[in-house]
């Protein structure tokens, strides 16, 4: 950054430091040049508008996952519970049947607050596999099944 230039600068302690490094790695990708004292993003004043504009897309996305109902914690032990009668019998259509009924439920919602984004694109992820396996395939494929429910199980109790 040119020390010579004049500079804008942002307060945005009221931002998480994951949603800060975000903005950082947009900011990089964007190719402008910035730096952070602790919450305060410093940028040269020629790049005021593209900042705003990243800033705007960040806080428009913070509001899109606020307004998403975040997933109950009772949906994921149902969902663990559904997983371990799978591992058991993967032949259980009430089990296959409630599986996708929670997929249903999970599939525009948020995670719990606790769980990562990651964490939780990999429940949803695993789930969807699943259900795949049993129902989505010509001919059920349990062993993958049982398989991908043992999976789902160990990240599920992990994080409940």
């Amino acid at each position: 950054m040119n020390l010579n230039e004049p500079i804008i600068e942002w307060e945005l302690d009221e931002w998480s430091s994951e949603v800060r490094a975000e903005l950082t790695m947009m900011l990089n990708e964007a190719g402008i040049e910035h730096r952070w004292e602790e919450t305060v993003l410093l940028v040269e004043s020629k790049n005021e508008t593209e900042v705003e504009e990243i800033l705007d897309e960040i806080e428009n996305l913070g509001n899109e996952v606020e307004a998403r109902d975040e997933v109950d914690e009772k949906v994921l032990r149902q969902l663990l519970d559904v997983t371990q009668k799978i591992q058991i019998n993967p032949t259980d259509a009430r089990a296959a049947a409630d599986l996708a009924s929670i997929l249903e439920e999970i599939d525009n919602a948020g995670a719990p607050g606790d769980i990562g984004d990651s964490v939780w694109r990999q429940i949803k992820d695993l789930a969807s596999q699943i259900e795949d396996a049993l129902v989505g395939a010509s001919r059920p494929d349990e062993v993958s099944a049982m398989d991908l429910a043992g999976r789902l199980g160990a990240v599920l109790r992990a994080n409940l």
